[in-house]
């Protein structure tokens, strides 16, 4: 009996272990979904900045910002002309 009880203790502990380790990783996907959040709010925030300062330096000559601003103008005259498309293709 006493081999059964050894054994069934064994099981116990590690059962335990089992879900102490769940425990753990349910904990840490948790935090690194709270690290991807905030994450995305950082990426957002930087985004919004940069429509700020494009919006006050699309139409000035400053190098490199110029450069960048008309990649920006282009691509945003060419997304423009694809919605067009897409508008013309479903009417």
């Amino acid at each position: 009996m006493s081999l059964l009880n050894d054994i069934g203790k064994k099981i116990g502990e590690v059962a335990e272990d089992a879900a102490d380790k769940a425990k753990d990783m349910a904990e840490i996907a948790k935090l690194k979904a709270e690290i991807a959040l905030e994450r995305k709010k950082i990426k957002q925030g930087y985004i919004k900045l940069g429509e700020l300062y494009f919006e006050q330096i699309k139409d000035t000559n400053q190098m490199p910002e110029m450069e960048i601003c008309e990649k920006i103008k282009e691509s945003m005259l060419t997304i423009a002309d694809l919605e067009f498309k897409i508008e013309d293709i479903k009417y």
